[in-house]
């Protein structure tokens, strides 16, 4: 064997919250061959690529955190960024991981060999690995999204995303675009309208806000969590059922109180901050509640009364040298575009050339949409699986619940491989057509099919990012494989 090529029984990409929770389980399971690879220099994943000002959860941090590490020292309900990424620096020192690291180590392409029944892994750096199972840690908010807008790269100034900020350019009294206002620019837009000369926020559609109402945590606070662990057990328990009785049931369509409820909270909370109904009406949506992503923010809407903030509804007809054109036949010249236009999501796992059965490129078997059965694995790539998949993103809940319940049944499926030395384990092609067609007609009673454009389907409506029921029926689906819905090779 070339001293270039190693081989291990488990290869992880990624090393983001779930790649590092499967490395977590993996030795707690006593598999412990495996490497994690992660093209950035520190663990973190999506925060660590993420680091625009404001930058933080819209999940609280008691939840968003691993249940078997808890940690007492937020520093605030909802933590920022760099506390979230030392969050889980520290998970994978404390874990025993750091042996298992391999970073800024990026992937090209990972292909099935048959006749091994192994997974060749080939590197940017031209080194080959060789693995009895891979798993996908890339999850589905990975890569930027970039609109082609008519001569974009005719723009003389300074660009960039938002998930790629650049923290070397000084916008202080820049006139600048922000093209969106989804979930990344509500976090930033209230921190850079305070430097900026002007602001110009571009929007294509409004949102539902609803208020985060973050605050510090006291020091008795952290220390009664520290010290009597059942008092944060019961604060996070508290914030889950909260998004498994208040927020699902609105998102399922079986709450028509509930969603007039929420949707009067969200108009109460617009109007307390913006008293110019012009300005008013732009910022309120036309669609109902939940058919795309509810935002939470405490300072989100107050940006917008700043006079040096503009909130641009005309959409974009294309840009030139001196900055961007609307359909208002205004031209707005600026120093700097900042696009907050969200992630590739209809392209899951596209950032690495997954090659299966035959050489069937994963993006081929997706053509129609992604899907995989219950959310981990696709036929025709053997002893492949995926954290973060098609249909198990949430509106309503804290996706560390689900990867922890993919993980587990990711695990009982590695050990099942090597325990019992098969060469394959692939879902069969039947079954995961019947829980395709399934999770499809769950979909359709949700309000993820109304009548939105969201990052939650395709180009074609298919919804492929979500879960459709509560997390609670997610734990019982994922409790246990059934291994007679898997074709295995021995």
């Amino acid at each position: 064997m070339s001293a270039q090529t190693s081989t291990h029984q488990v290869v992880i990409i990624g090393a983001g919250m779930s790649g590092l929770c499967m490395g977590i389980k993996l030795r707690e399971r006593g598999i412990t061959d495996f490497v994690i690879l992660e093209k950035s220099p520190q663990v973190g994943g999506t925060w660590y690529d993420n680091t625009y000002p404001g930058a933080c959860c819209d999940v609280a941090s008691v939840l968003y955190s691993y249940s078997f590490a808890p940690n007492p020292d937020w520093s605030h309900k909802f933590s920022p960024h760099n506390e979230i990424r030392a969050y889980f620096q520290r998970c994978a020192e404390e874990f025993g991981l750091l042996s298992h690291l391999r970073l800024s180590t990026e992937v090209d392409q990972a292909q099935w060999q048959e006749d091994a029944g192994l997974w060749e892994v080939k590197l940017a750096n031209g080194e080959k690995l060789l693995t009895r199972s891979l798993v996908s840690g890339l999850g589905q908010l990975n890569v930027p999204n970039i609109p082609d807008f008519a001569g974009r790269d005719s723009f003389a100034g300074h660009s960039f995303h938002s998930a790629r900020w650049d923290h070397d350019y000084d916008l202080s009294g820049k006139r600048v675009a922000v093209i969106g206002n989804a979930a990344s620019a509500l976090q930033f837009i209230p921190h850079i309208a305070k430097q900026v000369e002007q602001l110009h926020v571009y929007q294509r559609s409004a949102n539902y806000v609803i208020k985060r109402n973050d605050r510090a945590y006291q020091d008795w606070e952290k220390w009664v969590f520290r010290n009597v662990p059942l008092a944060q057990k019961a604060v996070r328990a508290m914030i889950y059922l909260r998004g498994e009785w208040l927020f699902y049931p609105v998102l399922r369509n079986s709450s028509t109180w509930l969603l007039k409820q929420w949707e009067k909270w969200c108009k109460d909370y617009r109007e307390e901050e913006v008293k110019d109904q012009e300005l008013r009406d732009k910022l309120t949506p036309d669609y109902r509640l939940g058919c795309k992503r509810i935002l939470i923010s405490d300072d989100f809407f107050g940006a917008f009364v700043r006079d040096n903030v503009e909130l641009v509804t005309s959409p974009i007809t294309g840009m030139d040298e001196e900055g961007v054109r609307a359909e208002d036949g205004t031209d707005r010249p600026v120093d700097a575009i900042i696009y907050a236009t969200g992630f590739n999501t209809s392209q899951m796992h596209s950032a690495v050339e997954f090659k299966g059965v035959n050489g069937l490129s994963l993006q081929d078997a997706w053509r129609d949409g992604a899907e995989a059965y219950r959310g981990v694995c696709t036929h025709g790539f053997p002893n492949f699986f995926m954290l973060y998949g098609p249909n198990t993103n949430l509106g309503s809940n804290s996706i560390i619940f689900m990867v922890e319940r993919q993980v587990d049944y990711v695990v009982d499926c590695i050990d099942k491989l090597l325990s019992h030395e098969l060469r394959a384990i692939d879902v069969n092609e039947n079954v995961q057509m019947a829980y395709s067609e399934r999770m499809q007609g769950e979909l359709a009673q949700t309000v993820w099919v109304a009548s939105c454009e969201s990052w939650y389907k395709n180009a074609a409506g298919k919804v492929t990012n979500n879960w459709p029921r509560s997390t609670l029926a997610y734990r019982w689906h994922m409790r246990s494989p059934d291994f007679a819905d898997f074709d295995m090779r021995v």
